[in-house]
């Protein structure tokens, strides 16, 4: 039998050496974890992943929402995942989602940091900020004026926005896609902003709607690399496999249009926010703090309330030409309340009960963001009997939890008479979706409360003034809808 060669010997060394790297920092890891984690108590259940890997292979890309709540069949409402040493939890419950958002809110109400994230220019938004005292400042700044008890304010600008959507809508059904996204722009820039101009407003949702869905897209755990090894981010854009990077760069360019015109022709977010720093006593530096505050609260305002409203509408519409007996009961309410001799007013919403809920079913029924963003828990936590380390991102599936039948039963069926009491007013022991549709914690969306009115008043004005129906084929008969294509979809 010949020798091994010098050469074949060189390799075997760099073998046995890269072996021995892998085991001395498994052990390190293993023996870190049993320090961390003295009472030995086990990770959430989950999918046993691969050497390394771990479950990056296993993490569905597409509706993954749902695989997660079929996964719950067999591990049951947590689900504990990892992915190249990355821990991630799935929470399917509301139970679980209130007992770690709400009452351990401080350790788990963090972000995780995402190099995508930094690389398209999104680190402004308060929705991904870190924890900590820019987010309270932000928040702050959010509810200031986004709170219930200053909706009110912005009702003649929703009264006057939905009335001018109506004669769009009588002048051509066909562009009623359009005409939704024209509707919730001018809404919120005039209330981000101050702002009504229609060719701009447009322009600025169409680049929110795509600013959004690429975010969505890109953030997936698994999805981009660089959120796992950052200093991919410094790659040439010219390496085989780097489109990842133009992506990312035309989102950018998105981003930077978030300041809005220099305009201000109404009683705004931006406006009230810029009035308060004229009259406070702040030291230059404190102005420029409080004036970057502002524009970002009015930036985020317009960007994700615009395009989480329209496709709220969307659904909405969809459900309404989908059941026409919906239709049916919501008119009589009309009716019977408001009469047929004017428009429905904001301040009439409150008297609608069944109104309300066609609106509540919808962010039931079509969740639109199933799942929410990821939090991150600050510190190491013990929990039903898990260890969760820190750094977990943690994902609630929004979807899951609003389609639970033991919470919602027949919950694929669209019933807005689930939200009301036998006597027609809103029972208030049936659980509100809006626990799950905005968000949970401390990171709850803030301006759900302008969200559910406009489409509350969008909804009734509708309904005051047409019935929705399909298209006919050839034959007279409703032609099937899908809600991807109901644009192409309606008769007013």
């Amino acid at each position: 039998m010949s020798k091994p060669s010098l050469a074949t010997l060189s390799e075997y060394r760099w073998a046995i050496a890269a072996v021995a790297l892998v085991g001395t920092l498994a052990l390190k890891s293993t023996l870190n974890k049993r320090k961390r984690n003295p009472r030995g108590l086990p990770p959430p259940p989950g999918p046993k992943g691969l050497p390394l890997l771990d479950n990056l292979l296993q993490i569905p890309q597409e509706n993954a929402w749902k695989v997660y709540n079929e996964w719950r069949k067999e591990y049951g409402d947590i689900i504990y995942l990892e992915a190249l040493g990355q821990p991630i939890m799935i929470l399917n419950s509301l139970e679980d989602c209130v007992a770690l958002f709400d009452k351990r809110a401080t350790n788990y109400s963090d972000r995780a940091e995402i190099p995508a994230v930094d690389m398209m220019s999104l680190t402004w938004s308060f929705a991904l900020m870190s924890y900590g005292a820019s987010w309270r400042s932000h928040r702050r700044a959010f509810h200031q004026f986004l709170n219930h008890t200053q909706v009110p304010q912005y009702r003649p600008v929703l009264e006057q926005e939905t009335r001018m959507f109506l004669q769009r809508l009588l002048q051509d059904p066909k562009e009623f896609m359009e005409d939704i996204r024209y509707l919730f722009g001018s809404i919120i820039m005039r209330i981000s902003y101050g702002v009504s101009d229609f060719n701009y407003n447009k322009s600025l949702i169409i680049d929110g709607e795509n600013l959004i869905e690429g975010f969505a897209e890109l953030v997936v755990p698994g999805r981009l690399l660089v959120n796992n090894f950052p200093a991919l981010r410094h790659v040439p854009d010219w390496f085989p496999g780097t489109g990842w990077k133009r992506e990312l760069a035309r989102l950018r360019q998105l981003s930077k249009r978030k300041d809005g015109s220099d305009k201000e022709e109404y009683p705004s977010i931006a406006k009230g926010l810029l009035d308060k720093i004229r009259t406070s006593n702040l030291s230059p530096a404190e102005a420029l703090e409080q004036e970057t505050i502002g524009r970002n609260t009015a930036a985020l305002s317009y960007i994700a309330g615009a395009d989480t409203s329209v496709s709220s509408a969307q659904a909405l519409f969809f459900a309404l030409v989908t059941h026409p007996h919906v239709q049916a009961r919501a008119q009589a309410e009309l009716e019977s309340v408001i009469g047929k001799d004017r428009l429905p007013k904001p301040e009439d919403v409150e008297r609608l009960p069944y109104i309300q809920a066609i609106v509540k079913e919808t962010g039931r029924w079509h969740v639109i963001v199933p799942f929410a963003i990821p939090h991150l828990s600050r510190e190491d936590d013990e929990y039903k009997g898990y260890f969760i380390p820190a750094g977990t991102v943690v994902m609630p599936n929004s979807w899951a939890i609003l389609h639970d039948p033991e919470t919602f039963p027949d919950p694929f069926t669209f019933k807005p008479e689930r939200y009301l009491t036998p006597d027609g007013e809103l029972d208030t022991s049936m659980l509100d979706p809006e626990v799950a549709a905005f968000g949970y914690g401390r990171r709850i969306c803030p301006g759900r409360h302008l969200s559910n009115e406009s489409l509350a008043l969008m909804a009734a004005s509708v309904l005051s003034v047409f019935d929705l129906a399909p298209p006919k084929n050839e034959k007279g008969e409703p032609m099937e809808i899908k809600l991807e294509t109901l644009a192409d979809s309606l008769v007013a």
